[in-house]
């Protein structure tokens, strides 16, 4: 009995220590971009902050492709053999070699977009420098510091570099035409952030790159196919949305919706830190007791659901006053952006748990793919239909039926394999899952 209480209470402090990580890495990820947006959106002005903010929501399509699904596959494999060094190792690299190639394609697929779409071509130096965030992001070894729990890493090496990168916006982008600096700006520091990670992860953990096996590799690659296939169905309505909306409206009008969104997103990521924090404990929970794992789910889905539902109602009141004081009069039309998306925060943190918490641990990616593939696809279908007549207006619409589809198609998908997160469970089983 004491020592399962010990055990018990280890696992507490180091939930509690990841999620503390977490929330100030959301934190201070989050509190960076509303620091420098306001001072952003005045100096630019709508049209080259739209076409800066394009360029970002490009690279992020590519940072979808290099992650593949390496944060979420990679992060339970290493988490379940965090005592086998060699192990350890051979998941390093494999996955890090994976994420260089993927780099690599993906820079030429960039080059060969930017030159082949003539909206795009004329300011290719802004979207070729924009790709160093893709590198970087591909360095930076998340997936092992989180799958070993150690989360503290992470957050110390992110909030250095979100902290260089908004000093250097103040610095060095004084008018409109500096706009050609902001992609250099966010693309030396995610570089500089990824590179450091990379030297912490060699020094601190028993880990050596090794030239991994195509076993290796094949199995890294096809066990993160599924989780990748779903972030690029995400992708189709978050960052796609941006990118459709660039090739068929101005810049101007990208702005409005991206710094909307910004604001909308802002919130919603709060929840992050906490879902990170839990994925590896319900991971082992569900290799253990499948019912003590999804009494912990629920017990959260109740809590945070809660407190998510506040933050949107709060949102969608504040949207107005919220918008002017963050953007400035010129940006009135992201007050209705801003009201429509608030909803969001909620619908995020529900899918979260139904999907990544649940789905994943509980061994349901093809259904989950399956699930995020149609909605992607129903999103561009809406997002197409719209767009021409309501223009950033009609993005948000297809952005809030999506969500809201998702989440229920998940919930119905779960409840039909007896996986209801709104179930009560019986105190014991409750205290299993703690």
């Amino acid at each position: 009995m004491p020592e399962t209480f010990t055990a018990a209470c280890r696992k507490h402090r180091t939930i509690l220590t990841n999620f503390f990580s977490l929330s100030v890495l959301q934190f201070t990820a989050y509190l960076a971009p509303l620091i420098t947006l306001p001072y952003l959106v005045r100096i630019l002005g709508p049209s080259r902050f739209g076409l800066v903010e394009l360029a970002r929501a490009i690279s992020m399509y590519f940072i979808i492709v290099t992650d593949y699904g390496f944060d979420l596959s990679a992060t339970r494999e290493i988490s379940l053999h965090r005592d086998n060094p060699p192990r350890l190792s051979e998941v390093f690299s494999a996955v890090l070699l994976l994420k260089l190639f993927l780099t690599a394609v993906s820079f030429v697929a960039l080059a060969a977009g930017v030159l082949a779409v003539p909206k795009l071509r004329g300011d290719w130096p802004v979207y070729l420098l924009a790709f160093g965030t893709v590198l970087g992001q591909s360095l930076f070894p998340v997936w092992l510091f989180q799958g070993l729990e150690r989360m503290k890493y992470t957050a110390v090496l992110t909030i250095l570099s979100k902290l260089a990168i908004t000093v250097a916006i103040f610095a060095f982008i004084r008018q409109g035409s500096d706009y050609i600096y902001a992609p250099v700006v966010y693309s030396a520091g995610t570089l500089a952030m990824g590179v450091a990670g990379l030297l912490v992860a060699l020094r601190v953990f028993p880990v050596r790159f090794i030239l991994p096996s195509r076993v290796a590799l094949k199995r890294e690659f096809v066990d993160g196919w599924h989780l990748f296939i779903s972030r690029m169905s995400v992708s189709l309505y978050t960052t796609g949305n941006t990118v459709i909306l660039g090739l068929f409206a101005s810049n101007t009008v990208v702005a409005y919706y991206v710094a909307g969104e910004k604001i909308v997103r802002a919130i919603q990521g709060l929840q992050f830190p906490l879902a990170q924090a839990v994925f590896p404990h319900i991971g082992r929970l569900a290799a253990e007791s499948k019912t003590a794992a999804l009494a912990f789910a629920s017990r959260m889905t109740r809590i945070v659901g809660t407190v998510t539902l506040v933050m949107s109602a709060g949102l969608f009141l504040a949207a107005g006053p919220l918008t002017r004081l963050v953007l400035g009069e010129q940006f009135g039309d992201s007050v209705l952006v801003v009201r429509i998306l608030s909803l969001l925060p909620f619908l995020g943190n529900l899918s979260n748990i139904l999907s990544i918490q649940v789905m994943v641990n509980f061994g349901l990616k093809r259904t989950l793919t399956r699930i995020l593939a149609i909605a992607g696809v129903a999103n561009i279908v809406l997002v197409f239909a719209l767009v021409g007549l309501l223009q950033h207006i009609g993005v948000c619409i297809a952005v809030l039926l999506t969500e809201a589809g998702i989440t229920v198609a998940m919930y119905v998908a779960l409840r039909r394999r007896g996986l209801d997160v709104f179930r009560r469970f019986p105190t014991r089983e409750a205290k299993d899952g703690v």
